[in-house]
């Protein structure tokens, strides 16, 4: 031990002593904060640095700390007050409390160096509150002790500025730990032990108020909550109170320059601001100011992975926007509307414009919207928001916010509302020139066709149609969607084959003009036409191919929504039902946010999932809210006619409720029945379905031989539509009559067909049903073994060989096989089969091969023959 420190002047027990003694007391209503303590006693560095701005319980956080300190460890414990201070100083403080003898050399930070590494014992430096001013030669100082100073010296600042020291070294050399205000910020239950401690309770609502309007901030809660009911708590969080204006004016304004003043009051109005924004909104204050507000933890806080987009905490921001001092918002609002605008961000710019009471020039920044914008995140939320608060005329004064106002409304399936529309762009007839006049017509027609295809009234055909004769290149959005209303349409119609080549030609278009959001958006009817012909795992793998695509250039969108909808569907029927959950909630969450109706999705969904494993109770929940989501949407009963009486009544037949199961069913048909209306977008087999479970019930209730006959036909219909997939649901149905009905042997060999084309289609649906009604029948075909799934079971299960040559009957082509015949019937070459397809030779040659094999020939013409003679073709 050095005979500079005096070995006798600290014993343990008066060094613990001294320690208390040096500590400041913990305030009265002290809640303590367990998770941050352990994490800052657990790390392994040299320093400990607790930076945040005023009022997130910096000091009684490290105050916290220091009473935990080890018992060989002595502790110092300096209040520096944020004022100034010097390396002399501190070497004056710490020679002081440490008994250091020696002399000073006048050398401070020589001085400070041999005195820590001369001092016999681990210890801990507390620095409470360091300068909240530029000290160039105390950080200086303090940089060079971390980073040569000895491993026995642990150092532990709390701080308002960030200290010009080299953090990311100090990161990197694992030597920091650093805790930041997002870290500090009061979790729910430190919020809860809080109100506890003033004696208050609160609502869930006001709690959850509370939570997020203070976002944490300790002061701002503690002040808020003084002598306070759960009435006065409601009011302060709208008002503020004098004392935290008073604390907002000591604490964060005073002693701050001119210059940065402005810039919190204007910032304040700003829901996010990068460096270059505040450059141009703040004019003469210079491009370096939001890096002055950020050293100075100045309650900025960021909003992006890659430090380019901020906001002021939101309780600062408030209190800023109340106080009398505040600028005006006008001038800051048009300046951001200006600069989002020349960036082509045109929500943000209308949105500013909006905010300076400027309707007008929101209006004609408005009509540069894109309608491929329409799909990024919850910009159709906004869009009906702006239409409420501009004014009617003007928001009516153009045929381009007209039409951008129809698409809008129809994907928040407001159709009634679109007619609005419709006659508000027919006021702008005639036009002024026939080429001007055909386009708004062309316009028209497309807004008309899918609205009609969205009712599922047949004239959407020739509306599209007549809108793709004419619409111009510029009009390229609109030709996608036409494309997008006839493939659903005739998807709808069951001329999957035409489907097809829609989709293919909308798909072209959306990648020649480079719109990813287009492509995805189309391949959600992609991916449900694969569903149809049995193509699964073709589905599962655009599926997820276009949420990869969609992840790197758009972070929400209701098409993200409508395909992990998709996904859950999918996933569903392959039996997997804890991701089918998991993928509905999320479709579920994503499309409300972003105001897409395709969310009835995922009610119906979800309640569907439930109903067919026993979870009643759920699945009526999940129905009330469906119902709910319609009504409150204002969408009518023509978007999703049918679907929700199919899913309660689908709910009914899995209750054992056969009388109410078939009358919902029978009420789906009437509601068809002397009209011409095809089924909804995204449930393209609904009356196929319907009379599938209608039979299911005849067979339930004795009715054997009608089922039989029913399933027969249903079989027939479906195989010569391609629809595969119903077809192979069909079949586990007409087995399991066939074998109430006594047919035994005819039952088995229809199950085992059915296995197999589940089996091919990795469907695993239909068996819950069998699994459910004839456990036993099930097991002895499909045996199970130890902690088997159905989906398990079904993979593993081998078809006899002569089951797998299918008569010529029962001959069946996938969609895809389908195309590839049809177009070498038209005579084309492998290679311009390819290029229609967007697909490589190979695949169209492997097409090619296994269709002749199903079909028992030897050549491309001799299949071209039998498809004529089946009538495929």
């Amino acid at each position: 031990m050095s005979v500079r420190f005096n070995p006798g002047a600290l014993s343990t027990e008066a060094a613990a002593q001294v320690q208390v003694a040096t500590i400041p007391r913990l305030p009265p209503l002290h809640v303590p904060r367990p998770r941050l303590v352990e994490a800052l006693l657990e790390a392994r560095c040299r320093l400990r640095l607790i930076c945040a701005p005023a009022g997130f319980g910096k000091s009684v956080l490290m105050n916290e700390c220091a009473r935990l300190v080890p018992a060989d460890t002595h502790l110092v414990w300096l209040d520096l007050g944020g004022r100034s201070f010097t390396a002399e100083a501190l070497y004056l403080q710490l020679s002081k409390v440490l008994n250091y003898a020696a002399p000073a050399s006048g050398n401070a930070q020589q001085d400070l160096t041999i005195l820590l590494d001369e001092f016999p014992r681990p210890l801990w430096i507390m620095l409470d509150d360091y300068p909240r001013e530029a000290t160039a030669q105390f950080d200086a100082c303090l940089d060079l002790l971390l980073e040569r100073g000895p491993e026995s010296v642990s150092w532990w600042v709390s701080s308002r500025r960030q200290p010009a020291w080299k953090l990311p070294r100090l990161l990197l050399q694992g030597d920091l730990f650093e805790l930041e205000a997002e870290a500090l910020a009061l979790t729910g239950s430190e919020l809860r032990q809080l109100l506890r401690v003033h004696r208050l309770e609160l609502a869930e609502d006001t709690f959850k108020q509370l939570l997020n309007g203070s976002e944490g901030w300790l002061a701002g809660v503690s002040l808020l909550l003084l002598s306070a009911d759960e009435q006065a708590v409601r009011e302060r969080l709208v008002a503020g109170t004098p004392l935290l204006r008073d604390y907002v004016h000591k604490e964060v304004l005073d002693g701050q320059s001119e210059d940065v003043r402005r810039a919190l009051f204007s910032l304040a109005r700003m829901p996010r601001f990068s460096s270059k924004l505040c450059e141009h909104i703040l004019d003469g204050i210079g491009a370096d100011i939001l890096d002055v507000l950020k050293t100075f933890q100045l309650f900025i806080r960021q909003i992006d992975n890659c430090g380019e987009w901020f906001r002021l905490w939101r309780p600062m921001a408030l209190m800023l926007q109340r106080m009398p001092e505040a600028v005006s918002p006008t001038q800051t609002h048009l300046r951001a509307c200006q600069w989002f605008a020349n960036r082509g961000e045109m929500r943000e710019a209308v949105e500013h414009a909006l905010w300076a009471g400027q309707p007008e020039v929101a209006a004609n920044f408005l009509q540069r919207y894109g309608q491929e914008q329409l799909l990024i995140g919850d910009n159709v939320s906004h869009f009906m928001k702006w239409r409420s608060e501009l004014p009617q005329d003007l928001f009516n004064s153009t045929t381009r916010l007209i039409v951008l106002h129809g698409w809008a409304l129809i994907i928040s399936a407001r159709l009634d509302e679109v007619e609005d529309c419709l006659a508000d762009l027919a006021k702008f007839f005639p036009q002024p020139d026939a080429r001007r006049q055909a386009q708004l017509l062309a316009q028209w027609q497309a807004l008309r066709g899918f609205l009609a295809r969205l009712r599922g009234e047949p004239e959407a055909r020739s509306y599209c149609l007549q809108a793709l004769e004419v619409l111009s290149d510029h009009a390229w959005a609109q030709r996608v969607l036409c494309y997008q209303a006839l493939s659903q349409q005739a998807m709808a119609d069951s001329q999957l084959e035409l489907a097809q080549q829609y989709n293919s030609e909308g798909m072209k278009l959306a990648r020649l003009k480079g719109s990813v959001l287009y492509e995805a958006m189309l391949n959600v009817d992609r991916i449900q036409l694969l569903e149809i012909t049995g193509e699964f795992e073709r589905a599962v793998g655009v599926l997820e191919e276009s949420l990869l695509v969609l992840r790197d250039n758009v972070r929400h969108s209701p098409i993200i929504g409508r395909l992990k909808l998709l996904q859950g569907h999918l996933l569903a029927y392959q039996g997997l039902d804890e991701g089918a959950r998991e993928a509905y909630q999320q479709g579920r969450i994503e499309t409300e946010t972003c105001g897409d109706s395709y969310v009835f999705f995922g009610y119906a969904g979800l309640a569907e999932l439930a109903a067919r494993n026993q979870e009643l109770p759920t699945a009526y929940h999940w129905l009330r809210e469906a119902e709910r989501l319609t009504q409150w949407r204002h969408v009518p009963e023509a978007r999703f006619r049918g679907i929700l009486p199919l899913i309660t009544a689908v709910t009914w037949l899995y209750q054992g409720q056969l009388k109410k199961a078939k009358s919902g069913f029978l009420q789906i048909l009437e509601l068809y029945d002397g009209h011409t209306y095809l089924a909804p977008s995204g449930f393209y087999e609904l009356l196929p379905r319907v009379q599938r479970y209608l039979a299911v019930v005849d067979m339930l209730s004795g009715r054997c031989v009608l089922a039989i006959d029913t399933l027969r036909e249903l079989i027939e219909q479906n195989l010569r539509s391609q629809r595969l997939g119903l077809a192979c649901e069909c079949r586990f149905t007409l087995a399991e009559a066939l074998q109430l009905d006594g047919q035994l042997a005819e039952a088995d060999l229809e199950l085992r067909k059915a296995l197999g084309e589940a089996s091919r289609q990795h469907l695993v649906k239909p068996l819950y049903e069998l699994q459910h009604r004839q456990p036993q029948w099930l097991g002895k075909v499909l045996p199970t073994g130890k902690d088997e799934s159905l989906r398990d079971r079904l993979l593993q299960f081998e078809r006899e060989p002569e089951e797998l040559i299918a008569s010529s009957e029962e001959m069946i082509l996938s969609n895809r096989e389908l195309t590839v015949l049809r177009l070498i019937a038209q005579g084309c070459s492998n290679q311009e089969i390819a290029e229609q397809l967007f697909i490589s030779l190979h695949t169209v040659k492997t097409h090619a091969r296994r269709i002749n094999t199903k079909m028992g020939v030897a050549r491309r013409t001799q299949a071209v023959a039998r498809a004529k003679a089946l009538a495929w073709l």
